[in-house]
């Protein structure tokens, strides 16, 4: 008899992280030859997907009981802990889908590497305008969060150039080896439409699907554009692109473009900086500012340069 398997994200805490699963569930799906069943904080990610038969809340079922009937395969929990040979796990260094798949013994293939998301119905939302720059503006880890300031000039200058902007997203916070809040930057767009807070998952599938771009910094989001048909602007951070720039057709480049202010160093993903913190690349150094010592993060991209960007999409 065939024993039900298991992918236990229990440990993972974040909406892209437990996205960037699903390349996994995949996998595991087509070597078992049947549908898996997942333990998740967030169940509406696979929702309608083909590969999972049931989801569960970590907080309704025991694990330890699970693993003396079924088979489970149990990803992130290596984040933040050392392996009894004393190597860590490094999230900012490691490709987030190949993360999971580390996890369990093996590696992806880069035809293997897209995520997979099935949206409900669209739902009409009143007001939206029919053509529109879509945004995220919210405040994530620091090496990746564009300021407030210059979400609002962007916006502005969209407006003034008659670009209706829309934007959406959502006040959350992640726990585990280290914790964050992530609020939203919520502000009135005079040319528009302000969404923060009031979308679901699918919901957002179907603004971002629908938008003339989505400029996003590395997020949940951008891989939840990541399964999409849209053109993506991707704004630059201290982690290299290529861990985290979503796959589409087999590609990272497919209509997205990855905008990188003044520094190319991405000193989170360099093994030097584990080393210069802790003495050996064991250790992950915190990730709350610039690890080559700058005052701000010159790798985040100036505002003239997304709006180049956007006139070269329209």
């Amino acid at each position: 008899m065939n024993k039900k398997v298991f992918l236990n994200l229990s440990e993972c805490y974040a909406m892209g992280d437990t996205l960037c699963s699903t390349p996994t569930v995949r996998k595991l799906y087509e070597s078992y030859g049947r549908k898996i069943y997942v333990i998740t904080h967030f169940p509406e990610i696979f929702d309608s997907n083909p590969y999972v038969e049931k989801t569960y809340h970590p907080n309704t079922i025991n694990v330890s009981h699970l693993r003396e009937q079924f088979i489970v395969h149990t990803t992130f929990d290596i984040l933040g802990n050392k392996t009894e040979r004393d190597v860590e796990y490094k999230h900012a260094r490691i490709d987030i889908r190949q993360y999971h798949a580390i996890s369990l013994g093996f590696m992806l293939s880069p035809d293997e590497m897209a995520c997979n998301y099935y949206p409900k119905k669209y739902e009409p939302i009143e007001n939206l305008p029919e053509k529109y720059v879509l945004i995220h503006p919210v405040q994530t880890w620091p090496n990746r969060t564009w300021s407030s300031t210059n979400w609002m000039k962007l916006t502005q200058k969209l407006n003034e150039n008659g670009i209706s902007v829309v934007s959406i997203g959502k006040d959350s916070s992640e726990r585990g080896f280290f914790n964050i809040n992530k609020p939203t930057f919520n502000f009135d767009i005079k040319n528009g439409l302000n969404l923060m807070n009031k979308t679901s998952l699918s919901q957002a599938w179907h603004l971002i699907n629908k938008s003339l771009c989505f400029v996003t910094m590395d997020s949940g989001l951008l891989h939840l554009a990541g399964t999409t048909d849209a053109e993506v602007i991707m704004l630059g951070s201290a982690i290299k692109p290529e861990f985290r720039k979503p796959y589409r057709q087999g590609s990272q480049d497919y209509k997205l473009s990855y905008i990188l202010g003044g520094c190319n160093l991405h000193c989170c993903s360099e093994m030097k900086h584990g080393v210069k913190e802790w003495g050996d690349i064991q250790g992950v150094p915190p990730l709350i500012g610039c690890l080559e010592n700058k005052k701000t993060f010159e790798c985040h991209p100036l505002v003239d340069e997304i709006i180049k960007s956007i006139k070269k999409i329209l």
